[in-house]
């Protein structure tokens, strides 16, 4: 519960904790992570659940020191919502992986010692776990292709949206003009740098704002060229930092946004674009990675590393009504088809399959 507050990840234990309360009810829960913030969310007043403070860094020699010694030992399961794995744990072990992008794709891990901390860990995970859960096949894929050594079950269990993301929230438009959305860390493969090209583009040909929403920085590494270049483009470009999930000035920037847009590089979910998309607005997202299986028929495409095919998709989907109602109606049933309560009742199982 370290990474509660992390986006993606962080979203993925909001949503998920409290569902596996509910579900899995005899056992007692353990949860290790800043104990005053976890304690400041109503589901962990839950009589079966006992916080242990725990404030080493994600990634840190200190985090492979002091984990070991907070878990408790009569723990029938550890469950890392992450690669980051207590190497000298030795009882059964459950394990996410969200994505391999810390291998696939090492030109954007900045120094040699996180690209070789990244191979040991993965190395490890599939060495030491009971259980690994992959967000989508392509997560899973790029496990195995990476790390094939392992004799446990890889098992996909897709991310989903609460059904309120459904539901319209109060308030009007968050922003004066129409705009065009991205939601996402500001970190080099989520390629902002090329979105901002592709309205450098485009601007002068709608009346669109870019609207930035993200932390400007990852725990790796962020893309400060690319903010450098949102500075620079002037007042339609806004950058309105990082929002929690689940707020609902954010659920309303997706509301009222003409079309998010999510050029990652890399993305073996893409979580913002179901958001986006249960919230009423349409997407274009890269044809890359795991996006295409998520999304199939639901979102455009584009080709993340072209500004002007990012233009154009958005000159489209911003210009016509009939395209942009198209890809909501799609998208809208896609999203329909991914929704936690069902994550949780699979990652459940998964749960009770993996303890002692």
């Amino acid at each position: 519960m370290r990474m509660v507050q992390s986006a993606g990840i962080g979203t993925y234990l909001q949503e998920l904790v409290p569902r596996l309360f509910k579900v899995l009810s005899k056992p007692a829960f353990c949860l290790l992570g800043q104990a005053d913030l976890l304690r400041s969310f109503s589901w962990a007043q839950h009589p079966n659940i006992r916080i242990i403070d725990c404030r080493a860094g994600i990634y840190s020699l200190r985090e492979q020191v002091e984990l070991p010694l907070r878990i408790p030992r009569d723990t029938t399961l550890y469950w890392s919502p992450h690669y980051n794995i207590p190497l000298l744990y030795r009882g059964p072990l459950l394990v996410t992986v969200h994505d391999t992008f810390h291998l696939a794709m090492p030109q954007f891990v900045d120094g040699w010692h996180r690209r070789a901390y990244a191979r040991l860990m993965f190395r490890a995970v599939r060495a030491k776990a009971a259980a690994i859960v992959c967000v989508s096949q392509f997560a899973r894929d790029q496990l195995l292709q990476f790390v094939p050594e392992g004799r446990q079950e890889v098992i996909v269990v897709h991310n989903g949206v609460d059904v309120s993301w459904f539901t319209p929230v109060p308030g009007g438009p968050p922003h004066g003009k129409p705009y065009v959305l991205f939601v996402g860390s500001v970190k080099p493969h989520k390629n902002l740098s090329r979105l901002l090209e592709a309205f450098a583009l485009v601007q002068k040909h709608i009346p669109h704002d870019l609207v930035i929403i993200g932390r400007r920085e990852g725990l790796i590494t962020g893309d400060a060229s690319a903010m450098a270049m949102a500075s620079a483009m002037g007042d339609r470009v806004i950058c309105v930092g990082e929002l929690e999930h689940g707020d609902e000035l954010l659920r309303r920037y997706y509301r009222y946004a003409d079309v998010l847009v999510m050029p990652s590089l890399y993305e073996s979910f893409g979580l913002p674009a179901l958001e986006a998309l249960a919230s009423g607005c349409p997407v274009i997202v890269s044809r890359v990675a795991g996006l295409p299986e998520v999304y199939g028929e639901g979102a455009m495409y584009c080709d993340p590393y072209d500004p002007s095919d990012i233009a154009e998709r958005i000159r489209l989907m911003v210009s016509d009504r009939g395209v942009r109602e198209q890809y909501l109606t799609a998208g809208q049933a896609v999203a329909t088809q991914y929704d936690w309560d069902t994550t949780v009742e699979k990652l459940a199982a998964v749960v009770c399959a993996s303890r002692l």
